[in-house]
């Protein structure tokens, strides 16, 4: 059995802890481990980036179906035209450009589970035939007289909420009950920032090594660690990858979130509780060390207390020195 500890949004089989003591996602996997047992269909809502395809994978190793396939198809990502074929497979000649056979993704994930992202984009006129495929266990190819068994798992996930396409017609109420039976909400970043420092040390980690990750995570800028992060965990290794990048030729994370903010505008105000938050151009010497003291010469701590990041706090520290002002 997989440890029940969460894991990174990244290839199989990279499965590493990402939550601190407390957060919301211990309940979800301790959950989750349960429904892998099962084989009732499993529907993931959350918003996008948070990792529902990782969590399908996470329910499938831990499944009795963990030796069979795992298929993962993004119904928003396929072209509408070729959903159909897509799922159910087709016959060679059935259409323009059907040049050989193809037995389709629910075909393919016989024996395993079979993983449909963003479901809600699913065309309506295929829904039916999927609810069908559900309930009979039986598909038929593009282009095929004969029904073929299958025999597979069904995970899909959303960020749409299908309550209200339900209700304004562009997805169908039988399929919506079909699909939920068994449910599981991963939440947004923002809803667990606890886990946004165990997230960032671990990307770093893999990607410049232990000893600078730790250097890294000295000078990390408290606006960074109360950004809501719309794109969530996705998005947080993103900036993770673009600081990993640009440190090596001596790049900050001030520099980083500056280019940032520019572009999104989505950034908000460090709030530390010492004098409102100074900007590091007006720092004076009292500031400094009236922070200082108040943190007990921890220089982490008194730069986020000033609102900067410690490495700014050091440059006014050595400034300090070579005026003779102390430090």
């Amino acid at each position: 059995m997989e440890n029940p500890d969460f894991f990174l949004p990244v290839p199989e089989p990279s499965f590493r802890p990402l939550h601190s003591p407390g957060s919301p996602l211990e309940a979800i996997l301790h959950l989750a481990l349960i429904l892998a047992r099962r084989e009732s269909p499993v529907f993931l809502q959350g918003e996008s980036g948070t990792g529902k395809e990782i969590l399908a994978r996470f329910l499938h190793r831990n499944s009795p179906r963990a030796d069979g396939p795992f298929i993962a198809v993004n119904c928003a990502a396929v072209t509408p035209s070729l959903v159909e074929s897509e799922l159910f497979g087709h016959y060679r000649g059935s259409f323009t450009h059907a040049i050989s056979d193809r037995s389709g993704s629910i075909r393919q994930a016989s024996g395993g589970t079979l993983f449909l992202d963003e479901i809600g984009d699913m065309p309506l006129d295929l829904q039916a035939r999927f609810l069908r495929v559900l309930q009979e266990k039986k598909v038929r190819p593009v282009g095929g007289d004969e029904e073929l068994p299958v025999d597979f798992r069904l995970i899909c996930a959303t960020h749409r909420d299908l309550n209200i396409e339900v209700r304004q017609g562009r997805f169908r109420e039988d399929l919506f009950y079909r699909l939920r039976v068994l449910e599981l909400r991963l939440p947004p970043l923002r809803e667990r920032p606890m886990d946004i420092p165990f997230l960032l040390r671990e990307f770093l980690t893999e990607m410049n090594g232990p000893l600078l990750a730790e250097a890294a995570m000295e000078d990390v800028p408290a606006s960074l660690l109360q950004y809501h992060f719309p794109g969530n965990v996705r998005e947080l290794r993103n900036f993770a990858e673009r600081y990993a990048a640009l440190a090596e030729v001596g790049g900050t994370w001030d520099q980083i979130l500056d280019s940032r903010a520019q572009l999104a505008g989505t950034f908000k105000e460090a709030t530390p509780d010492y004098p409102g938050g100074i900007r590091s151009s007006r720092l004076t010497r009292n500031d400094v060390l009236a922070a200082l003291e108040a943190c007990g010469y921890h220089r982490g701590k008194a730069a986020e207390k000033l609102g900067v990041t410690r490495r700014t706090l050091q440059y006014h520290l050595e400034r300090m020195k070579r005026e003779g002002r102390g430090g």
